[in-house]
């Protein structure tokens, strides 16, 4: 009879178990992310994929190489929130053709510039 009654406690504690696992709330789904999110006022936003989604950095004054914010050749949008124009460069350390942007919020690929940005700054090109 002990075996009995171990066994029929053990079946039970497993149903249990089970039915508990099954009726357990689904785990909230991430969420959704934010288009041009963090661009302050002062700032020069760059992200990587088109609408402002994707890995970004925001700057004050510029960089040299984006490859330092792992974005070397990978912005597809920007939004220019200095009051001042930033020049974009297609090269490391600002050399190469200049894309200047001025009080701007877009896609760059409607200026052949999409994922061809490498330095910039914000100063008069």
């Amino acid at each position: 009879m002990s075996t009995r009654r171990s066994l029929l406690t053990f079946t039970a504690a497993a149903g249990l178990a089970v039915s508990a696992a099954l009726t357990a709330p689904a785990a909230a789904a991430p969420a959704a992310e934010t288009p041009w999110r963090n661009c302050e006022v002062g700032e020069f936003c760059v992200y990587e994929h088109d609408n402002g989604y994707g890995g970004a950095a925001y700057f004050r004054s510029g960089t040299n190489n984006l490859g330092d914010y792992r974005l070397n050749d990978k912005v597809s949008s920007v939004w220019n929130r200095t009051g001042k124009t930033v020049c974009t460069y297609l090269d490391t350390n600002k050399q190469g053709s200049t894309w200047p942007v001025g009080n701007w919020k877009g896609n760059t690929s409607q200026y052949n510039r999409n994922d061809n940005i490498s330095s910039l700054w914000v100063t008069v090109c």
